[in-house]
């Protein structure tokens, strides 16, 4: 990996920097730590690069200073925390509660609510350049301002006007992530590198035409294919511009069809950029009778390759009893190679099992097929499902379409919402699942196949089959393993851990810092009963973030995301409607023959049925009030 130099606007920092890369011992061997304050830093920048440093790191004008002088060398940025400024609003408030801070652009991306957080008066005074912190310390002091709080050099000047200053500190953390991010940006230069290299390996032996770029669009090399495409000598195509050999070409990647020399092409556009700047392109052509000639095959291995499980049992969030024990039992399953039918309220994650089901099997390697059976018609599902050959039925398309039975061969198929499933289909499934063999629309030929079937639904089926709404003899094929994974209320210690997980994954989407929530707040999201479960918990963080962004976030905030009042949320009969949520889900016999055959035993029966011991007490308690 390539080298890291790292310019320290004050002498803390440098010193912080030091211990932070003799903890990274093996790791920081490959890092290089100076002091440079703004302009100074140009010259040490310049030093860094002459000695190998690939990325450098810096932070406030300090950065901006290099920026601008390196305009295409990858810079990092030691990002100044919330944190970091309150430590020094902090230290300040102790000499004055009259704080001026003078910061430049990039160290102090929000500016609201900070005097009132802190009860102190504060004004901010941005600067751009080194110069301009002279005029800011003396406007803040004109303005009756005791106490400067900002950068090295904001403080540097406070100390020649004899003023009291306070320094924004940099902590170890910070530093650690910059230089993280700067190892990742060598990491992806390295994987860059060595992807043109390989280009320049196999283009001879390809039987696409290739053409490579640089960034200013002038041809750096061809192969033989492309030359033969475009029928045109080599000397007359390295060195110009490849719109004058392709006009329509454009700046972002895309596909399109052209004519060069007679001769129809298929061109692709793939540009090559390190932290948005532009290293060059790769471009592909391809007569169009060999893409003809190659379709069937492509887009055979294009489906193949869309079909996979993405989820894994790491990636279930939870520590309670409730979750840990379904866990445990999904594991087991993942084991046999026998049906599997999950019951869930939406919301819980069934898919998320299926799929960690799937990851953990032998068949991880083969594909994970999904289909909702609630979002299709009963002709549209038959056909999603079997395929159906050439002229089966009027818009047939040509050649036919391959079923998703036959698509997860060798892997699984993933039956959501299988209560919804038409009972003229579920005839047709009962036998495929029976034959392990399908016959396409249209078609008499038996096709064996090898699919493991996995189903969710979010009704009771047991119910649905004495509804006359589920063909039994399907239920009890469906029904060899059954897993139940619990509502989110039933698991309430996983609640706050959920919410912190989805708290990461949307400050990261939206680049924002993760907010503080207010200890009420927390208060009011474990208690909240969450009818919708994970799901509903997931976009109520996302749409919290979008409202509020990076900050305090306080429990009225919150309250009025969820559209509740407080009242409410804390009001312990809030359980009666979770009881009665509950109670909709299960039929007073069925409940009764399930406590007898565990001789009334309370714990095991709620196991059975899936759901907590307390919840059991409330449906039974229901139920003697009726």
């Amino acid at each position: 990996m390539g080298k890291i130099g790292i310019i320290a606007p004050y002498r803390e920092l440098y010193y912080e920097t030091l211990s932070v890369k003799e903890e990274m011992k093996d790791y920081g061997k490959d890092i290089e730590v100076r002091i440079g304050l703004l302009s100074n830093a140009v010259d040490v920048a310049k030093d860094l690069l002459k000695n190998g440093a690939e990325v450098l790191i810096s932070r406030g004008g300090t950065l901006n200073y290099i920026r601008c002088e390196f305009p295409n060398i990858p810079l990092v940025e030691i990002e100044i925390s919330s944190y970091d400024i309150a430590e020094a609003i902090m230290k300040a408030k102790k000499v004055s509660s009259n704080i001026a801070l003078v910061v430049f652009n990039n160290m102090l991306y929000e500016s609201r609510d900070i005097a009132k957080l802190f009860e102190v008066n504060i004004r901010i005074f941005y600067i751009e350049r080194e110069e301009q912190a002279i005029d800011a310390v003396r406007k803040a002091v004109d303005d009756g301002y005791d106490v400067i709080v900002g950068g090295g050099i904001a403080n540097r000047v406070a100390a020649q006007m004899g003023l009291k200053s306070v320094l924004i500190l940099s902590g170890k953390d910070s530093i650690f992530r910059s230089i993280k991010q700067a190892q990742d940006i060598l990491r992806y230069k390295k994987d860059v590198v060595k992807q043109l290299k390989l280009i320049e390996t196999v283009m001879e032996n390809t039987p696409l035409g290739i053409l490579t770029t640089d960034g200013n669009g002038r041809i750096k090399t061809v192969n033989s294919k492309a030359l033969d495409i475009i029928k045109m000598p080599k000397e007359h195509v390295i060195g110009e511009n490849i719109k004058d050999i392709i006009p329509e070409i454009r700046v972002e990647d895309n596909n399109f069809l052209t004519e060069i020399n007679g001769s129809k092409i298929m061109v692709n556009v793939k540009h090559l950029d390190i932290i948005s700047y532009n290293i060059g392109c790769i471009i592909t052509l391809e007569e169009i009778n060999e893409i003809s000639r190659k379709e069937k095959y492509i887009r055979s291995a294009f489906v193949k390759k869309g079909h996979k499980a993405r989820y894994n049992f790491e990636n279930i969030i939870g520590k309670s009893q409730e979750i840990s024990d379904c866990i445990k039992i999904a594991k087991k399953y993942s084991n046999f190679d026998s049906t599997v039918l999950i019951y869930g309220e939406t919301g819980t994650g069934k898919e998320m099992f299926a799929q960690s089901i799937h990851n953990a099997s032998k068949r991880a390697k083969g594909p994970f097929v999904a289909i909702n059976c609630a979002s299709l018609s009963e002709t549209l599902m038959e056909s999603e499902l079997f395929g159906y050959v050439e002229g089966a039925f009027t818009g047939a398309s040509k050649g036919g379409k391959t079923g998703l039975f036959e698509i997860a061969h060798g892997g699984t198929l993933f039956l959501d919402e299988i209560s919804e499933m038409p009972l003229s289909i579920q005839a047709k499934l009962l036998r495929a699942i029976q034959e392990k063999a399908i016959m396409r629309l249209g078609d008499d030929r038996i096709i064996p196949v090898d699919v493991r079937i996995i189903a969710a639904s979010n009704k009771d089926l047991y119910q649905q089959v004495k509804k006359g709404a589920f063909r039994a003899d399907l239920y009890y094929r469906l029904n060899v393993l059954n897993l139940k994974v619990p509502p989110l209320r039933e698991r309430k210690e996983d609640v706050i851990l959920l919410f912190e997980h989805f708290l990461d994954i949307y400050s990261i989407k939206f680049n924002i810092e993760k907010p503080i929530i207010d200890t009420n707040g927390y208060e009011i999201i474990q208690k909240y009963h969450w009818p919708g479960n994970v799901r509903e918990l997931e976009n109520f963080t996302e749409r919290l973030l979008a409202a509020y962004g990076s900050k305090y976030i306080t429990s009225e905030e919150i309250l009025y995301i969820l559209g509740i009042e407080k009242d409410n949320i804390l009001n312990p009969e809030n359980s009666e409607t979770i009881s009665a949520l509950t109670l909709k889900n299960f039929d007073e016999r069925e409940i009764y023959r399930i406590l007898k055959e565990n001789n009334f035993n309370k714990t095991r029966t709620a196991k059975q049925l899936g759901i907590g011991r307390t919840t059991l007490w409330r449906i039974l308690k229901k139920y003697q009030n009726l």
